[in-house]
């Protein structure tokens, strides 16, 4: 996950595309594509290619702006230059940036000509990483995206003149959440959680291989640290000390689970930097203090509609939140561990007869 500050997006949103339409009395479903989704520790890869050479992409719903890795892009054989004026933040610090241009960007079968794109650090950094492209919501954003992990399949969707309750087109019963309004240049999946019953910030992050909540909100919830569970790694590549802590309830949406074990850590606390005119180092952003990660992705159908700022999620089976082993969360072959919730929803009805052509 990443929060890019002072980054154009640099992903340019698809000028043509050919569409499939559905359509239901007024509701239209339009689908631009459809990908085949590999799994890599709870973190979602597609088949990509830059200039004609293979590539893995990052589906990333926590980084604001698309990004490729340095090493990466010299290996493709692009050309860097420097950026001064911009610098990328994340869970675990600060990092550079460069620029690269590409001339060819394919994404399953999305074409992308002549995109300039921001390069940072270094997937060897970023543990377990094997994606050259990072897609972030400067892309995302311009769809209404669903997220079907468990069966491999992800979906980008322009719906129109559509209901939520009509996007729900696998006419089983949904959990429904309001997003926080965002910022269309500075894009990201945001909603207000409540653990304990008070309410935390949190981001959905497809970029995390698991849940995790800072030490602050733990604290703020009445959760205090009971098992070291190792460290995690962030964008920059830094580690992160993390532990668990079990919270009695947590609500998203109108979905509650029940006896939950998260991780815990100081997530963007290395982000600070000292203003002119002070000798104290102060926050760079207002960053969220959750972050909703792969697990929730794997254990839900999702459907974000982020301009009309709706969440829509059907339970898939299995453990929502996930606890890996201690310092390889990234690992596909880590141990998952899981708390075995009562979980508990209203189960909103869809409205039947939507199915996306194929």
């Amino acid at each position: 996950m990443n929060r890019t500050i002072r980054l154009a997006a640099l992903l340019a949103p698809l000028a043509c595309v050919a569409f499939t339409t559905v359509a239901r009395a007024e509701c239209k479903i339009l689908q631009v594509a459809e990908f085949a989704v590999s799994d890599r520790g709870n973190r979602p890869l597609l088949d990509g290619m830059i200039n004609g050479q293979p590539i893995k992409v990052l589906v990333d719903t926590g980084a604001t702006t698309s990004v490729m890795w340095e090493d990466q892009a010299r290996e493709l054989g692009l050309s860097l230059v420097p950026n001064p004026y911009a610098h990328t933040y994340g869970a675990t610090g600060k990092d550079r940036v460069l620029q690269t241009s590409i001339k060819h960007l394919r994404i399953g079968s999305l074409a992308i000509n002549d995109q300039d794109i921001a390069v940072i650090g270094s997937s060897g950094d970023h543990r377990g990483s094997e994606a050259a492209l990072i897609l972030g919501e400067n892309f995302l954003a311009n769809f209404t995206t669903e997220f079907d992990l468990a069966h491999g399949v992800m979906r980008l969707l322009r719906p129109q003149g559509c209901q939520p309750e009509q996007m729900v087109y696998w006419n089983k019963p949904y959990s429904l959440a309001e997003l926080e309004p965002t910022n269309i240049n500075d894009p990201s999946i945001e909603l207000m959680v409540n653990l304990n019953g008070k309410q935390v910030r949190a981001l959905l992050d497809s970029g995390a291989s698991t849940s995790i909540i800072s030490t602050s909100a733990a604290r703020r919830v009445g959760v205090k640290v009971q098992t070291d569970a190792g460290t995690s790694f962030g964008i920059a590549g830094k580690p992160i000390a993390t532990s668990l802590g079990v919270f009695d309830d947590i609500q998203v949406g109108d979905e509650t689970v029940r006896n939950v074990t998260l991780r815990i850590a100081d997530l963007f606390e290395r982000d600070k930097e000292v203003q002119t005119g002070s000798v104290v180092a102060a926050p760079v952003g207002d960053f969220p203090t959750m972050l909703l990660g792969g697990d929730f992705f794997q254990s839900h159908r999702v459907i974000v509609m982020l301009k009309e700022r709706k969440l829509l999620f059907t339970y898939n089976g299995g453990p929502i939140f996930q606890v890996r082993a201690s310092g390889d969360d990234t690992s596909e072959n880590a141990p998952i561990s899981g708390s075995a919730p009562t979980r508990e929803t209203n189960g909103n009805t869809p409205v039947p007869g939507n199915t996306p052509s194929k």
